[in-house]
Formats: C-alpha cells, sequence, structure tokens
C-alpha cells in the first residue's frame, strides 16, 4: 500500500513539472503575439516559397515513390479554404486547394497545409521554419493523406 501511495506521488510531481514547463515555456513565447499576428506570419497559399516547396517535393516523390518521371507544371485556381489558429493547437495554420496540370498533361487537385513554426520537432512558437504539407489526388499511393488527401483539406 505504502509503495503505490509513493508511486502516485511520483506521478503528480511528473505532472506538475510537465505544466510548470508548459506555463514557463510557451507562455513567453505567445506573450505579446495574438493569433492573428502569428496567422499574418505564415506564408500564404501563393506564396512562392510555398509552391516552390510543393513543386520539387511532388518531381521527388513521383520519381522516388511512383517511379515516375512527373512534375507539377501549372497551378491555377489558387484558394485559401480555412486557417486556424489557437484552436485547439498554438501553431497557425492555412488550408489551401488548387487545380494543377502535371507534365504528363494530366490534371489533378492539390490540396495543403503551410503550419507556421512547425518545422521538424517544432513547438511552433520559437521561430521554427514553416512547413508545408500537400497532396495531389491521385498520387498517394502508400495513402499517407488518407488516399483521397483527406488530412490536407479542412475537414471539420
Amino acid at each position: 500500500m505504502r509503495r503505490r501511495l509513493a508511486h502516485g506521488s511520483a506521478a503528480r510531481h511528473l505532472a506538475f513539472g510537465a505544466a510548470l514547463l508548459l506555463v514557463f515555456g510557451v507562455a513567453p513565447a505567445l506573450a505579446g503575439t495574438s493569433a492573428q499576428n502569428r496567422l499574418a506570419g505564415t506564408p500564404s497559399c501563393t506564396d512562392d516559397w510555398t509552391l516552390a516547396k510543393i513543386r520539387h517535393r511532388f518531381a521527388y516523390g513521383a520519381l522516388n515513390v511512383e517511379k515516375r518521371d512527373l512534375a507539377i507544371v501549372e497551378v491555377a485556381k489558387i484558394r485559401e479554404i480555412a486557417t486556424s489558429v489557437d484552436r485547439p493547437s498554438p501553431i497557425p495554420r492555412r488550408w489551401c486547394t488548387a487545380k494543377v496540370r502535371l507534365s504528363d498533361g494530366t490534371r489533378s487537385r492539390l490540396s495543403w497545409v503551410v503550419e507556421g513554426g512547425a518545422g521538424f520537432a517544432a513547438p511552433g512558437l520559437a521561430r521554427i521554419p514553416d512547413e508545408v504539407e500537400f497532396c495531389v489526388s491521385g498520387h498517394d499511393p502508400w495513402r499517407v493523406h488518407d488516399g483521397t488527401c483527406r488530412t490536407t483539406r479542412r475537414f471539420w
């Protein structure tokens, strides 16, 4: 019985320490930074960096995963379909969609999410590089984005 109380006490101390780290680690980063300011600092759907990153990663994936020499030739009708910050995550996000024409002449739908400060293992708050996740319909053979690009579309 006594051992069980000691274990529960350690768990409470650990939880308290995690809460302190969260409050003192994240709160200063958010201080004076409104949700709209954080969203404004996130690249737009039409940003050259975003589109270049998508084009580069698509060509790489088509060559190494699909074993096809494909590239995105044209991106048209770019629209921002949703934004989110502090609901529930502090990471600002933009959901985007467009129509694309590929180098083999086919047309498809491109959907992507631009996440501000969400680079590798980033908390989204410490001036970490932005990240973009994208999916071209019909070109997700391993169903990374649920096969129909569901995870890169705002579906809730």
